[in-house]
């Protein structure tokens, strides 16, 4: 699947979202869809991986949650997007930050608070460095490694895939 998501609907992301639930319901690892030329896997174990593509990162940990009183509201409250965040040079070494599930990526708790992490903080592996939503459901993600954050690689409130690169961590 692409990275421009843009093009999907509210009642595209619905779907997806009862199709994670029964994933989630049933005994299978994932699940691959093909529809013309829109190509998803979604998995809750072992998925394969493509012969393109490289070997995924260690996994984020995702806390699955309820959606907290002043979480944010997708249309209605959408903040202004934020630049994409890097260091500005190369990070060898460091290891990547994956989305858990496919859903929108809020950077911050609430409209208007601050973000859990920007360029330069430092992480444990229990921190939330992220929110994921899917279907009114918020999901913190942790961080999964300690060290120091050197890259924010996408736009609050923007749509992100399942194992997509959300941050760049330089271990400790």
């Amino acid at each position: 699947m692409s990275n421009d998501l843009s093009t999907l609907d509210e009642e595209h992301v619905r779907q997806l979202g009862r199709i994670i639930e029964t994933l989630e319901r049933s005994t299978f690892d994932f699940i691959q869809l093909e529809i013309g030329d829109l190509k998803v896997t979604i998995g809750k174990g072992n998925i394969p991986v493509p012969e393109a593509t490289s070997p995924p990162a260690r996994p984020a940990v995702a806390a699955p949650g309820t959606m907290p009183p002043s979480a944010p509201a997708p249309a209605q409250t959408t903040p202004a997007p934020r630049q994409v965040q890097s260091s500005g040079h190369a990070h060898p070494g460091a290891v990547d930050i994956k989305s858990p599930i496919m859903g929108l990526f809020y950077a911050q708790p609430e409209p208007g608070a601050p973000p859990f992490v920007t360029v330069g903080a430092t992480v444990g592996e229990d921190s939330t460095v992220a929110l994921v939503e899917v279907m009114k459901t918020f999901n913190a993600v942790s961080a999964g490694v300690r060290g120091r954050i050197v890259e924010v690689c996408v736009l609050d409130a923007q749509l992100v895939e399942f194992g997509q690169v959300l941050f760049r961590v330089m271990p400790e």
